[in-house]
């Protein structure tokens, strides 16, 4: 008599299943974050990247123009009563600004990829053109050096709502989309030693505004390059804009840790205090040169930070 052989029958239970799913799952939710961090990291290393290209442009831009810095831009000036009719942060290069209401074609902040002098450095010599489409729209030439890969919003866009409480990110566009640049001048610097008056006007004749300029830069060349921030993140300039400098999500994903170019050429990611002018490790300016000459040689702070909010010592 034969006998049947019967074969256990081989597979999985569906507890097993649940179980190695269950794993599956708890090793994706421990690996992603470190890989989203692994690939913001990899952002913020080709920031530091386009921040020492600049910064090193700047340098060059310094030789060739006897250390004048392209504080304001030529649509910026008007031609017969050398009056500025407007300073914006990004006048220094980016591609053209997207020409939206606030920067239509006659204002003073609409500013051309031509009119952008680190361009011509920043492209090797050879200055891409916009294009006038047929139907009235403009396609813009990309300057991508100055394009942070995790630039996903403006506070320039408006603007007009700064110095009345935290700013306000519009994120209809990024900030290289809306003004040209993702990376801000440290404008902050000198608002304080050449704006009389309200923060927003009225505007200096520009040979002063540009001179005392010059004279920061000399400054902080010959004594404080590697700790004078230059360029830095826009939710970083917007931070020091509003009255309420607030602290501000960065681009890559942090509070109050930006990316910024020093003007020595070196480039850092670190926490910065925005709520002060001086914090530890870095300056914005020589402070006694800034309480005494920037409010005509009083010896006193500049107009609206006191010397506890700068966090600095006063002046000898």
């Amino acid at each position: 008599m034969q006998r049947r052989l019967v074969r256990a029958r081989s597979g999985f239970t569906l507890i097993e299943l649940l179980v190695v799913v269950a794993i599956i799952a708890l090793l994706i939710s421990i690996l992603l974050p470190s890989l989203r961090d692994a690939r913001e990291q990899a952002k913020v290393a080709k920031c530091l990247a386009h921040y020492r290209q600049l910064t090193t442009v700047t340098v060059q831009y310094f030789l060739d123009y006897d250390d004048h810095f392209p504080f304001v831009a030529p649509r910026q000036v008007d031609p017969t009563t050398g009056n500025i009719s407007g300073v914006c942060s990004w006048a220094y290069g980016g591609k053209t600004t997207h020409g939206a209401p606030l920067y239509d074609l006659g204002s003073p902040f609409y500013i051309t990829i031509e009119e952008r002098p680190f361009n011509v450095y920043l492209m090797g010599g050879k200055l891409p053109q916009d294009i006038a489409l047929s139907d009235g729209t403009l396609k813009r030439a990309e300057v991508a050096v100055l394009q942070c890969p995790s630039d996903h919003s403006t506070h320039q866009y408006i603007w007009g709502t700064w110095g009345s409480g935290p700013p306000i990110a519009d994120e209809n566009y990024s900030c290289y989309d809306d003004c040209g640049t993702s990376y801000q001048y440290n404008l902050h610097a000198m608002m304080d030693l050449t704006w009389p008056g309200d923060l927003y006007g009225p505007f200096i004749p520009p040979i002063t505004y540009i001179d005392i300029g010059r004279e920061l830069v000399r400054n902080v060349l010959a004594k404080q390059s590697s700790t004078y921030v230059m360029f830095m993140e826009d939710p970083m300039d917007a931070s020091y804009g509003s009255s309420a400098r607030a602290p501000e999500m960065g681009y890559h994903g942090r509070f109050s840790r930006y990316t910024v170019g020093f003007l020595d050429g070196h480039a850092e990611y670190k926490k910065i205090d925005t709520r002060g002018w001086c914090g530890t490790g870095w300056e914005t300016l020589n402070k006694t040169w800034a309480h005494t000459l920037g409010t005509g040689g009083t010896g006193l702070p500049p107009i609206f930070y006191t010397l506890e909010e700068m966090n600095c010592e006063p002046p000898l």
